[in-house]
């Protein structure tokens, strides 16, 4: 006997079904209706005999115990056989129209349930729907679910009949596409539906957004449920079963699980649905979404091994989902979205991809770029909102929009294409806030531009938690090394994690693929030795390049432990560069403050003068080099914080190609004198600052643990005073 199902809605959808076999069997009834058809009436339904009901119980069935059981045994669907032994059902009906009556069956649970949706007045709201599964819901429910003597019509009369259903929905175009004059419809449909006293029931699909205020006043939406083994097995059942029945211990096991049944795609189950049985179906289904489900190489958090506050914070986040979903922990009181911001190749796309992983949900990605290639305005917010319903649709999951700096800012100087970026923005906010009272998705944003993004979508609520990725620690770079190179000795993973340090994990992870496919070729194993021998950094002459840039990293350091900018968290250099991360020297925004970051800024600079005689281009060039970034702050101490030169006038942003003359020259001189400064601070030191650069030169990457016992006995306060 086949294992029975507890789902509510069974019987309900044994009738449905049994009313969509009549409708089928009829030659004289049209179960479909045409597309721009405006009423919609059932079949006049005939009672069933108690023999046909008690044969379309599950556990009924035509063959013998023991033969079920060794067909079973064979691989064989005994229930789905009649006497005659054939498995085939006598009325063949389009899977896409069976699928729609079960899942509308599910949705509403009980004739009851549908019967409290038509009562004088009531409003119903349903979702979830593909734009091309609009037409097929309305037809089955017109034809199926209404009872006897009741219509289906989108604008009936105000008075006279009190037995029609007023059923709405948007008109899909030619393309299956639901456009925003057709939602803008819609929309003015409903207001008349509202004013009408017969029930009212509204189909949208997952990418339609009502206006606010039309929402506000509309009851909670109904949510068409996914696709599930439960489903599944009812739809084999009528499709590869002469009985309506399967042998749900046989079958059951042989379908994919519910996760990747809710994100099949037609082609596949239409494909699966081709084989000459219900197992062979299952399985077929099985193999077609095995790649979907299994495909990811996607690592955990513990197979990344990061230890920065972000990784710390992606583990938080899965703690705190797994506490949710066992009830121990209210939505409300966690933080559910993060902006992830960092360099390019710093893993923000890595590290999302394994918060998902790690939790065992599903991850639902999207970029602007993708949203934007659907096509115009209205398409593109039609795949944004696609993407919203779809984690909705899947939760607990995780929504990922990477590059999310795409969708711009509305305070941006540029105003060309103002217009459609606003209306971009606006959109993404609403869906963000939607997000939000969806309890399940955890929402995540990549960018390596965090400033171009408009603040309002920055804001706590949209994004609670802000976390940076930094170039990986060496204990980092050992642990990708070791998941890379299992086997190798410690001391050769140290080695090489040295030789990579500073670089991303992307350009790490592209050496070891391009290193391991050389290996291939030349017929041997990729080892940690041959890898190391590789690398650019094992070239000659770098060693007055390195050094240098360990001098310059060691001055902003012990600089800002002079002047109280501490901690200093890690010192890193690379072929590409050096970094040194510490905290800001202003918190009140005093003068002094203000001027002791200037200091620290031009510190990499002046000890390069100090220690080599000479300067380099190290602290210049790019839109964030340290001169820069010393330019800009001064320019913003005179003319927007009210502190330099023009007292309290607020003169704006500096355009750096209309500053006159004596700006320019001021700005020279000013930052020359926070230089001299800088190595005035540093010249009492000068020994200390050598030490530490062969330090950084030896080890090429400092956290905060190893820097305390060079930098702790820096009092800050003994400084010099800044130059007037």
């Amino acid at each position: 006997m086949p294992k029975t199902t507890a789902a509510p809605w069974g019987p309900y959808a044994r009738t449905i079904l049994r009313r969509l076999r009549e409708a089928e069997d009829d030659s004289t009834f049209d179960p479909d209706i045409d597309m721009d058809g405006d009423t919609i009436a059932p079949q006049s339904k005939r009672t069933p005999s108690a023999v046909e009901l008690l044969d379309a119980l599950e556990h009924s069935q035509h063959q013998d115990s023991r033969d079920i059981e060794d067909l079973r045994a064979a691989g064989i669907d005994g229930y789905a056989m009649d006497d005659r032994g054939s498995d085939r059902p006598k009325v063949v009906i389009a899977p896409d129209q069976i699928l729609m009556a079960l899942r509308l069956a599910a949705t509403f649970g009980s004739q009851e349930r549908f019967g409290s949706a038509l009562d004088q007045r009531a409003c119903t709201v349903i979702t979830g729907f593909e734009p091309i599964q609009l037409s097929g819901a309305a037809t089955a429910i017109g034809r199926l679910f209404l009872p006897d003597g009741w219509t289906s019509q989108t604008r009936p009369q105000r008075t006279g009949e009190t037995t029609v259903l007023q059923l709405l929905r948007p008109m899909q175009t030619g393309t299956n596409k639901i456009t925003e004059p057709a939602i803008a419809k819609l929309e003015a449909e409903i207001l008349a539906a509202l004013a009408r006293p017969h029930p009212l029931m509204i189909l949208l699909p997952d990418t339609a957004s009502l206006p606010a205020n039309l929402r506000r006043v509309l009851p909670p939406a109904l949510q068409l449920p996914p696709i599930d083994r439960e489903i599944m097995l009812r739809l084999l059942g009528q499709t590869h079963s002469a009985t309506g029945k399967v042998d749900r211990m046989l079958i059951a096991p042989l379908l994919p699980e519910n996760d990747a049944l809710a994100t099949m795609d037609m082609p596949s189950l239409m494909s699966a649905l081709r084989e000459p049985n219900a197992p062979a179906a299952a399985r077929k289904l099985a193999a077609l979404l095995a790649p979907m489900a299994n495909a990811s190489s996607d690592m955990t958090l513990e197979e990344i091994g990061g230890d920065s506050p972000a990784h710390r914070a992606a583990a938080d986040i899965v703690s705190d989902l797994a506490a949710w979903k066992r009830g121990a922990a209210r939505w409300s009181d966690l933080p559910h979205s993060v902006l992830l911001t960092g360099a390019p190749g710093t893993g923000k796309s890595v590290l999302a991809r394994a918060i998902a992983v790690t939790a065992g949900v599903p991850i639902i990605e999207a970029t602007l770029g993708s949203w934007q290639s659907a096509g115009h305005l209205g398409d593109m917010l039609r795949e944004m909102r696609r993407s919203f319903a779809q984690a909705i649709r899947l939760k607990p999951s995780v929504l990922f929009i990477d590059e999310i700096d795409a969708a711009g800012s509305r305070q941006g100087e540029d105003r060309h294409n103002a217009n459609y970026r606003a209306n971009v923005i606006d959109a993404l906010l609403t869906e963000i806030d939607q997000l939000t009272r969806a309890e399940g998705v955890i929402l995540i944003a990549a960018t390596n531009h965090p400033d171009a993004i408009d603040p309002a979508i920055l804001r706590p609520g949209r994004f609670d938690l802000h976390l940076s990725l930094p170039l990986p620690t060496q204990a980092q770079i050992r642990h990708m090394l070791q998941r890379a190179l299992p086997g190798e000795r410690a001391e050769d993973l140290a080695a090489l994690a040295l030789a990579f340090s500073g670089q991303t994990p992307a350009a790490i992870d592209a050496r070891l693929r391009a290193a391991r496919a050389a290996a291939r070729r030349a017929g041997g194993q990729l080892t940690a030795r041959a890898l190391r021998t590789t690398l650019p950094a094992a070239e000659p002459g770098r060693a007055g390049p390195d050094r240098r840039i360990a001098v310059h990293e060691c001055g902003h350091a012990i600089v800002a432990s002079l002047l109280g900018a501490v901690p200093v968290c890690r010192m890193q250099i690379s072929r590409d560069g050096g970094s040194t991360s510490r905290a800001s020297a202003i918190h009140e925004g005093t003068v002094p403050e203000f001027e002791n970051e200037l200091t620290i800024l031009l510190a990499g600079r002046a000890a390069e003068r100090l220690i080599l005689g000479s300067i380099s281009a190290g602290a210049g060039g790019s839109p964030d080099s340290d001169i820069a970034a010393a330019t800009q702050l001064q320019l913003q101490f005179d003319r927007a914080f009210g502190l330099g030169i023009h007292g309290s006038a607020w003169l704006g942003t500096a355009d750096m190609k209309l500053l006159s003359d004596e700006d320019r020259a001021r700005l020279r001189v000013k930052l020359e004198q926070f230089e001299r400064r800088a190595r005035a601070l540093l010249a009492p030191h000068r020994d200390l600052l050598e030490r530490l650069a062969d330090h950084l030169l030896a080890h090429r990457d400092l956290d905060e643990t190893a820097l305390a016992p060079w930098l702790s006995d820096l009092a800050a306060g003994a400084a010099p005073a800044a130059p007037s």
